[in-house]
């Protein structure tokens, strides 16, 4: 009970808050749009990343840049020592779709589901707008780690908004070295937008793998847009 509780406010790891695949938008030229949060995994142990500051910036029209940085507490360490900075070009976008180009650097020294150690990685985030209500976003990210073999991660969620209110049902993949067997997460999410630019996130993840163990992840926190 007391690692449900834990889980549940918590967040992913590398988030496209709420979720785990990453969409291709980006804030309106010099806007801010700053996450805070906390994160948590649990398989063969505990890793919480608490807090997490996350401060995306549009640099440039349809350019965003993303610098990270987060609180690690495991049974390794406790200690500012897990980093990201990246870029996000939203390159085309129409009515119906969406695509960005979006390269990062990964600093996370502590041993975990989907990160381990340093990595570069380049993703492909996409959208495709339904309807006025119903969103698919999917992407596809390589992974090139400083150590070990690069791999390929896939990531989908639908989006469904209403009002003040958005829900997500999402999977996603991973096949790694540091994953004994081809990996596969699904997840839930809502977000409700209680202030023009105040939102509450919140997910849960559940491995859905063959696996002695199944990992669970989940999410929580604020996102502001000024």
């Amino acid at each position: 009970m007391k690692n449900l509780i834990f889980i549940i406010f918590s967040t992913y790891l590398f988030a496209g808050p709420p979720m785990l695949s990453n969409d291709p938008f980006v804030p309106d030229l010099y806007e801010f749009e700053i996450i805070v949060a906390v994160e948590g995994e649990h398989k063969d142990a505990i890793v919480r990343r608490i807090p997490i500051v996350d401060i995306n910036y549009g640099i440039i029209e349809n350019v965003q840049l993303t610098l990270e940085s987060a609180y690690v507490h495991s049974e390794e360490q406790s200690d500012f020592d897990s980093f990201e900075v990246a870029i996000k070009w939203l390159f085309y976008e129409n009515d119906f779709f969406a695509i960005a180009f979006n390269p990062k650097y990964i600093s996370y020294p502590v041993d975990s589901i989907f990160n381990e150690g340093e990595a570069y990685e380049i993703t492909l985030p996409m959208n495709f707008t339904l309807n006025d209500s119903l969103d698919l976003v999917a992407d596809i990210t390589f992974v090139h780690p400083f150590e070990g073999e690069h791999h390929y991660e896939f990531g989908t969620y639908i989006k469904y908004k209403s009002d003040k209110h958005s829900y997500f049902v999402e999977i996603f993949m991973e096949e790694a070295e540091h994953q004994e067997d081809f990996f596969m997460l699904g997840g839930v999410g809502y977000m409700y937008q209680f202030h023009e630019n105040v939102a509450f996130m919140i997910s849960f993840g559940k491995e859905i793998t063959n696996s002695e163990q199944r990992a669970t992840v989940g999410y929580s926190g604020l996102q502001f847009v000024f």
